[in-house]
């Protein structure tokens, strides 16, 4: 039995490369915890423009209630011991929690974006990738995706519709029946505007939410999917760009920028 390690790093001075076209973060608090069931480690930037900390909560918030929910002792924690109990020769699994972030920058816009990447794995042959985003503008706001497009009135569909083009373009990495029923539009009736709820086996769909986790770049927005949500898992996370002029029919006026 491990003993539990907890770690902060906090307000650390660290310049950090970031990949997949994020740019320098000046700053970064880290917190990892372990166990012999678990470990757990999540990042969050400290970011002036963030002045109602609204990031650092939301890490802050999924990192204790990791450590709450695997705790030595808890409810999991038992029901995995009484498995092991009962297949001997089953291997032993350590959950995982791991939690990072990239930053974008949009300088024509002076916005500001963080996506965060979660991996949580809990047995089996493969975990979970999840992502969540945050945009700020200048004045140091928060910027909601409906400050910035209008998905009333049906373009929701339209643009969901949009990124169906755009993911099927991409034949290596997309298939039309995973995009399609990831986005929704699998499940409309044939007039392209009503939800078949036989279809679905639903009681609604939000096809908004096929914007909520984004960044802002000078050349357009760019919207990130959960892995297994539009693509098969080994593609992992997904995503997909359009450009300042493919949604220049969305745009809100005038923008929160």
């Amino acid at each position: 039995m491990y003993k539990s390690i907890t770690v902060l790093i906090g307000l650390v001075l660290l310049m950090q490369r970031c990949t997949s076209g994020g740019s320098m973060t000046e700053k970064k608090a880290v917190l990892a915890d372990s166990t012999s069931f678990y470990t757990i480690s999540v990042e969050y930037p400290e970011d002036k423009r963030d002045k109602e900390q609204v990031m650092k909560t939301f890490v802050l918030d999924r990192y204790n209630a990791k450590k709450e929910e695997w705790k030595i002792g808890g409810p999991l924690y038992e029901e995995e011991r009484k498995i092991s109990r009962a297949f001997p020769d089953r291997a032993n699994i350590r959950y995982t929690y791991d939690m990072g972030f990239e930053r974008f920058s949009a300088d024509s816009l002076k916005a500001v974006s963080y996506l965060f990447t979660t991996y949580e794995y809990t047995g089996g042959a493969n975990g979970n990738t999840l992502v969540n985003s945050y945009c700020f503008n200048a004045d140091n706001r928060k910027v909601e995706i409906e400050d910035i497009l209008d998905l009333s009135a049906n373009k929701d569909i339209r643009l969901s519709r949009l990124l169906a083009e755009r993911a099927l373009s991409d034949t290596t990495l997309f298939f039309k029946d995973f995009v399609e029923a990831g986005l929704g539009l699998a499940y409309l009736k044939p007039d392209g505007v009503t939800l078949d709820r036989e279809k679905c086996r639903c009681d609604g769909f939000f096809f908004g939410s096929n914007f909520r986790n984004f960044v802002v770049e000078d050349r357009g927005m760019t919207f990130y999917f959960d892995k297994y949500s539009i693509a098969p898992g080994a593609a992992g996370i997904t995503h997909l760009t359009l450009s300042w002029d493919d949604l220049r029919p969305y745009l809100k006026k005038p923008l929160p920028f």
